[in-house]
């Protein structure tokens, strides 16, 4: 289930707790131990490298510094993925050593480490927890027809960080004559899914813009079935910088709920037009209810999602984005939030979150989020258009965003929660 993927980041509270042992007598001992439970986890830049800082609160006046002594480097330029809140893995990507990555853990005295190193043989293009592992995969987009493309699909062991490299062929698997393109993963009854695009063998165009997909596969990811839906809205998430991601989220009751941002490809914008929108697979079923569409675009008033955030029943709070057609930014300024409720199909802006300049020149950047159930709050990283870096939270009750901690660096990518190792 989706839980993994994001609801078991929702499990984790940053909070300590301490015991005193006794020494041989019976007595206190004068030094006791203080094990940490959990710390929040801020993934910062400064200079060139990426930094991770660890801190026991989210508040105003709180700050994560990437420059201070304690934030544990990380080289390159990085994107970053929490495993629940064992462990954060870090992904170089579109450098020469692309498929380079490491994992950091938090230790019992409360200090960030790093595990391991992972030599992937491909990048990392989406990501997914399903069977208690994290799934990764890269697809290919050679353009050449007459070659078989592929999809690499890792397997990794979370605890070990030990990996399997699974290669698949992907021609016609969606369509006759078109290759398939993965941009989500996850679990459903038991499968593990995959959202896709399909796209030509020759371009990254496609006759099916207004098809949704999800391939369902068996354990050696052989496939056993494509769940398609036609002229309703778009490919499964969205994708920027080709990372697509959190367009596969199944809620409490077991259902499964389908995010699509409606791109097409820069090339046929002007031409074509797909709305975002939202499908629906009911609890153990394989097929898309025909009954069942939420239209973002229209909701939104011509605004697009991006990316999708449970919160718990069936509350998401969806990052937007402007624009339609040629004026589309594809998930470029996705700097705008709204709070959903996918049974009612209520839409409701966030209010207080910062505006972006709209200059080209402007460094505003919104990172990758955090749910915090614990605190029923999605936690957001910005970098405003004067060039300071915060956590902000958003109260999906309310629609209310408000800034907190401060982040000291360059920039600030990511947050989340890992609890200390047993």
């Amino acid at each position: 289930m989706k839980t993994t993927k994001h609801f078991l980041q929702l499990m984790a509270a940053a909070a300590a707790f301490s015991f005193y042992s006794c020494d041989d007598n019976g007595g206190d001992d004068p030094d006791p131990v203080i094990p940490t439970e959990s710390k929040y986890v801020v993934a910062a830049t400064s200079g060139e490298n990426d930094y991770l800082v660890a801190g026991d609160e989210l508040a105003a006046g709180a700050t994560y510094d990437a420059t201070s002594t304690g934030a544990v480097q990380s080289p390159g330029d990085r994107s970053w993925t929490f495993y629940g809140t064992d462990v954060v893995y870090g992904f170089l990507y579109n450098q020469a050593d692309a498929a380079t990555s490491s994992s950091y853990v938090l230790s019992d005295d409360g200090t960030l480490t790093q595990r391991n190193e992972l030599a992937l043989a491909v990048g990392v293009q989406t990501r997914g927890e399903a069977k208690g592992d994290l799934i990764m995969a890269n697809s290919d987009r050679l353009r050449e027809p007459e070659l078989d493309q592929k999809a690499y699909f890792y397997k990794v062991d979370t605890q070990t960080d030990a990996s399997e490299l699974i290669t698949i062929v992907t021609n016609n698997m969606l369509e006759e004559g078109e290759v398939a393109y993965f941009t989500d993963i996850t679990e459903y009854e038991g499968n593990i899914i995959a959202g896709a695009r399909s796209i030509s063998s020759s371009a990254f165009t496609s006759a099916h813009y207004n098809s949704t997909y999800v391939v369902v596969f068996n354990d050696d990811f052989t496939v056993k079935q494509v769940i398609k839906d036609t002229g309703r809205t778009g490919f499964v998430a969205g994708q920027k910088y080709s990372q697509g991601e959190t367009g596969l989220e199944v809620v409490e009751s077991g259902d499964l709920y389908v995010f699509s941002s409606g791109q097409t490809n820069y090339a046929d914008a002007e031409t074509t037009t797909i709305p975002s929108g939202i499908l629906k697979i009911n609890q153990g079923e394989f097929e898309f209810d025909a009954d069942y569409f939420f239209n973002i675009t229209e909701a939104s008033n011509g605004h697009n999602l991006f990316r999708t955030y449970y919160i718990g029943g069936t509350t998401f709070v969806l990052s937007m984005y402007p624009g339609t057609n040629a004026e589309a930014t594809f998930g470029i300024d996705a700097d705008r939030f709204a709070v959903v409720d996918v049974a009612s199909k209520s839409f409701t802006w966030v209010t207080g979150f910062p505006s972006a300049a709209g200059l080209e020149t402007d460094p505003f950047l919104v990172g990758t989020p955090f749910v915090d159930a614990e605190n029923s709050q999605l936690v957001v990283p910005v970098t405003t258009s004067d060039s300071k870096h915060y956590l902000y939270t958003i109260n999906p009750s309310s629609a209310t965003a408000t800034q907190s901690s401060e982040i000291i660096g360059e920039g600030v990518k990511a947050v989340g929660i890992l609890k200390a190792e047993e």
